[in-house]
């Protein structure tokens, strides 16, 4: 075969080959156990890294920093549905990241499973570093170590193959089932944020993003919590497309810990709106945030898991040692 440039040069074009189409990449997740308060502590110090796309040295002088507020308002939408994932690795490692529940209802396919959580795929698996999540549990409405609603278990995780296999970031989304407790599913506890697929790909959303960062950026210095309050940043989202993936950005200063954490578009006076993205990655040296577009792939991920059949949660204390001040399952 004639190698590219001679091609190019007697006139003729290379074959193209077009892109394998993504396949489903799911995992069953072990129930987890050990969660105590120091544990979770651990946890929080430690969380699943933010990945920064560009190696380029950082500015002597930093960007102006759009900081993220304390979200108030618990015990309602948005906040009720939003939470932090405690993970614990194949290696034994534990960490942190934002996820939320998402509303598992379709016109014309009912109800679903109510059990479905969003995150980040970094959050999970990641080839980049070879992190893998073995279990973890979900804590909604987190405020320090207030879990209102209890603690969920995760059973089954969902994402694409061009991020398990290359940290495509155009994937960087994924879906994790969640176990019922006894009292029902965790939509039935929280409801859950609608999603919204495929926006137009010159859109600038109004729009909220949330998450349990545990650090701010550039600098990365530790919030005071150290991540136990949920944190929000507002404004118009920046359509930007990125080696042929599309992604919205968002002025944040927010950083480890965040990931996974939801875009919420249109949010109305109830708390809800409709998601369409979750925190992925930042550039070395910007003060924003980069988020995948859920696009028709996110749409087909979302509509396999939505009718996976879930088991029930085992009971909390063979399951969890519940912190101090966080409620048991089905309370």
């Amino acid at each position: 075969m004639l190698p590219t440039a001679l091609l190019l040069a007697v006139g003729l074009a290379a074959p193209v080959r077009a892109a394998p189409a993504p396949s489903p990449v799911s995992q069953e997740l072990d129930a987890p156990g050990g969660w105590t308060a120091e544990r979770m502590r651990r946890a929080e110090a430690a969380p699943r890294d933010m990945p920064a796309r560009t190696r380029r040295a950082a500015p002597k002088k930093p960007p102006p920093i759009a900081k993220a507020v304390v979200a108030a308002k618990h015990r309602r939408a948005p906040l009720k549905q939003i939470g932090r994932l405690y993970i614990t690795g194949e290696d034994g490692r534990v960490a942190t990241c934002t996820g939320t529940v998402v509303n598992t209802a379709r016109p014309g396919r009912g109800k679903g499973n109510g059990s479905v959580l969003l995150t980040a795929a970094h959050c999970l698996q990641d080839p980049s570093d070879g992190w893998n999540a073995r279990s973890l549990v979900f804590a909604p409405d987190l405020d320090r170590e207030a879990a209102p609603h209890g603690l969920w278990n995760g059973y089954r995780t969902l994402m694409w193959s061009p991020w398990t296999e290359r940290a495509d970031p155009a994937f960087d989304y994924a879906f994790v089932a969640m176990a019922r407790h006894s009292s029902g599913t965790i939509q039935k506890k929280t409801n859950g944020q609608s999603l919204r697929f495929d926006v137009k790909r010159k859109a600038r959303l109004w729009s909220r993003l949330y998450g349990y960062a545990v650090q701010h950026h550039p600098r990365n210095q530790d919030y005071p919590e150290g991540g136990s309050v949920l944190r929000m940043c507002r404004g118009r989202t920046g359509p930007v497309t990125l080696s042929g993936g599309r992604f919205h950005t968002l002025k944040c200063n927010m950083s480890h810990g965040a990931s996974g954490g939801p875009l919420i578009a249109g949010m109305r006076k109830s708390g809800y709106g409709r998601i369409v993205g979750v925190t992925s990655f930042r550039k070395e040296g910007e003060a924003k945030l980069y988020s995948p577009v859920l696009d028709k792939w996110a749409k087909d991920l979302f509509l396999r898991i939505r009718t996976v059949r879930v088991p029930l949660q085992e009971a909390p204390q063979d399951v969890v040692r519940v912190p101090k001040r966080l409620t048991a399952p089905g309370r």
